[in-house]
């Protein structure tokens, strides 16, 4: 409820979203929050369209919006567009987790009374509800930075980010996909991290695939987009295929979203696949940069820091990413520390 007993209770809630896939995965633990201290409220949100498959998974979400900015809300004409469509939900409260000016106009346009967002940028004035936190200062999760928007709307304070997916029932296509795989277990190997975060170097994963192979019987999948098809081509030409199979460009984000739900382990460096694997309880493995903003503290697996790995360097309090003086952070991890980390910690904790 709010925290000013005076005040309206809220009944329509819509919260915004519209960037990468990891950062859309930890702003879902909102709607949670939301849903449980306003279990009659109708919440609604708004998210790009490669996104919207996967919070179709999502519980809690009465109606789902889809965000074209390159389609029918370009321009002016598109924003004005949008607006309207806002203004006729009437909507009470507005969450804007990714600020942008062209949105924050158009939610001022559509007239939500409430409208709450982070503050310092020029365009602040335009919501009237502002919490003022720089993330990038790394100070806690990603995820609890995202909640930290509910404070004025939450009577009881939710302590910590929770998932709430729907339940998962297997379709044609994975039953078909298992029987590729001769029903075994397997492993996921996402190498790529579209150069948003610090990476591993090919040699490296090549390494971890060795090591899984030699101390599992699981078959290793190599996951990723379509531009990181070299590397996971380099990957996969290293190993026999019935052991190591490349499913690049293969499935939907839905049905990668299944599969890396039904995996043994994940292994990949800050990507959207480790967040999914994190929010659904798949056993993972993330390697990471510890220098701001890419620190674990930050973007790590929230309920898995356990498994996070980071070179033990003297980092610098800001990370330079491809300028970086180490030529690349993770790099600097040894041949010796991956395989302690890998098989004398991780695979030995999940055989136990």
């Amino acid at each position: 409820m709010l925290k000013n007993s005076s005040a309206k209770i809220p009944k329509r809630f819509l919260l915004v979203r519209t960037d990468r896939v990891g950062d859309t995965i930890l702003t879902l633990p909102a709607v949670t929050a939301l849903r449980e201290n306003y279990p009659n409220a109708f919440i609604s949100y708004l998210a790009q369209d490669y996104t919207v498959p996967l919070i179709e998974q999502y519980e809690g979400i009465d109606l789902l919006l889809t965000y074209e900015p390159e389609g029918i809300h370009s321009g002016w004409k598109g924003l004005f567009r949008l607006s309207n469509q806002l203004e006729n939900l009437n909507f009470d409260v507005v969450l804007l987790f990714y600020p942008r000016p062209e949105l924050a106009l158009a939610l001022w346009l559509a007239k939500i009374p409430v409208r709450i967002s982070t503050g310092f940028r020029w365009y602040s004035f335009l919501m009237n509800k502002l919490i003022f936190e720089h993330r990038k200062d790394c100070e806690k999760h990603e995820s609890e930075y995202n909640l930290s928007l509910l404070d004025s709307l939450l009577h009881n304070q939710t302590s910590k980010p929770e998932y709430k997916f729907k339940k998962w029932t297997p379709e044609t296509w994975w039953k078909e996909f298992s029987k590729e795989l001769n029903f075994n277990d397997y492993a996921i190997v996402h190498a790529g991290s579209g150069d948003s975060a610090p990476n591993l170097n090919a040699s490296q994963y090549i390494l971890i695939i060795q090591l899984l192979l030699k101390n599992t019987n699981w078959t290793v999948l190599l996951t990723g987009i379509s531009e990181e098809e070299k590397l996971v081509s380099e990957l996969a030409n290293s190993f026999p295929k019935e052991r190591v199979k490349k499913v690049t460009g293969r499935f939907s984000l839905a049905e990668l979203f299944s599969v890396i739900r039904n995996s043994s382990l994940l292994i990949s460096s800050s990507t959207g696949p480790l967040h999914l694997a994190n929010a659904v309880g798949t056993p993972l493995l993330g390697f990471f940069c510890p220098a701001k903003p890419h620190t674990s503290v930050r973007w790590g697996p929230y309920n898995q820091q356990q498994w996070v790995v980071s070179p033990k360097i003297n980092e610098p309090d800001t990370c330079q990413l491809k300028k970086c003086h180490y030529g690349g952070c993770l790099q600097k991890l040894t041949e010796l520390e991956i395989t302690e980390v890998l098989c004398n910690q991780r695979l030995k904790e999940l055989k136990t």
